[in-house]
């Protein structure tokens, strides 16, 4: 701690500069009446770096901010801005610090520098409640593994940020897309209208202008992006959560019943999670005929079934499609091809 004289007590820990401002702000809206010479001392800084985030505050309150001459300090001279007065719930805490731990993950990424950012902000408008060092410590009691990002991590934030200013601007961008379903790239004029990130992936949706409606995009597939100067303006009535409602994960489709049968086995990790806010499980009765630790039948109204066909391979042959059925014929046929792989030649397959 630093002690700064009797008028100011001690300072706070030292935080990044930009919140120096903030904290600065709230000692002349407090009246406090700081003078270079004492902020440069509650900050540990130089004279002319104390000048500085003086000039920042003047910047940010333009004629509000005024030298008083007979108080020798700063002073708002009509009240300064608003700033936030927010506490944190037990519960909240609780919530940072699990929020932190999985952000501390992103060290030696392009990412390290807005994370930390992100948190030293959370640190100073919870002040008293969490600390920026305890929030970033790893816990023993609690590990996460995250998704790693798809698509090379430099070119995947700087294409993403370039999206960010676009959705801002509400500007049309041209971007070069590679479609894997096809093989191809093509050129795409897109109204980009809101960023999504889902299982290590991140995906624009936007309006497409070659296709004539709102598509996914994902974003490490761009290869280029550019301005074109034109202007759009979002439809009033679209909705992210309407728009991926129906989608399985984030394909869309028109929402077809599916219906797929697990064995005993499967069903037992099925059970235990909410796969889509439309589903509804059937209890199968067991060789005993006891319900509830048998099979079960899952269904659910969703789009996009290259997804549902993707997920129910991966159970193997614990997972059944029932309906509908060219959803069942494509899991069948990739079940072919993928006995066809492993069976030698000359060989009988089952």
């Amino acid at each position: 701690m630093v002690r700064t004289g009797k008028a100011w007590g001690k300072a706070r820990p030292i935080r990044p500069p930009d919140f120096r401002v903030i904290e600065l702000m709230q000692l002349i809206q407090d009246r406090r009446y700081p003078s270079v010479r004492q902020i440069a001392e509650r900050f540990e800084c130089s004279v002319r770096t104390a000048e500085r985030y003086i000039g920042k505050v003047r910047d940010l309150v333009a004629e509000d901010l005024a030298y008083d001459n007979k108080r020798k300090g700063y002073t708002f001279t009509s009240g300064g801005p608003r700033l936030p007065k927010l506490r944190l719930s037990e519960g909240e805490a609780a919530a940072m610090f699990l929020a932190a731990k999985l952000l501390h993950q992103c060290r030696g990424t392009p990412y390290e520098e807005a994370v930390t950012r992100a948190l030293a902000k959370l640190s100073y408008l919870f002040a008293g409640k969490v600390t920026l060092d305890d929030a970033a410590q790893p816990a023993g009691w609690v590990s996460f593994r995250v998704e790693p990002l798809r698509g090379e991590e430099t070119k995947v934030m700087e294409t993403f940020l370039r999206l960010e200013r676009a959705i801002e601007a509400r500007e049309t961008v041209r971007v070069r897309y590679f479609t894997a379903s096809r093989g191809e790239w093509s050129d795409r004029d897109i109204d980009p209208y809101h960023l999504h990130f889902q299982d290590g992936i991140w995906y624009i949706l936007a309006h497409c202008h070659r296709r004539g409606k709102v598509t996914v995009f994902a974003v490490d597939r761009i290869g280029t992006i550019a301005p074109t100067d034109r202007r759009f303006e979002a439809p009033e009535d679209f909705s992210v959560a309407a728009f991926l409602k129906s989608s399985f994960r984030i394909e869309v489709g028109d929402p077809v019943e599916v219906a797929i049968r697990f064995a005993p086995e499967q069903a037992r990790y099925v059970r235990g999670k909410r796969w889509h806010e439309s589903q509804e499980i059937e209890e199968l009765p067991d060789a005993g005929g006891q319900v509830g630790t048998g099979g079960l039948v899952l269904r659910m109204r969703v789009g996009g079934l290259g997804e549902v066909k993707r997920w129910v391979l991966s159970f193997g042959a614990g997972a059944e499609v029932l309906g509908p059925e060219g959803l069942r014929e494509a899991v069948a046929e990739e079940s072919r091809r993928t006995v066809a792989v492993y069976t030698c030649p000359g060989e009988a397959g089952p």
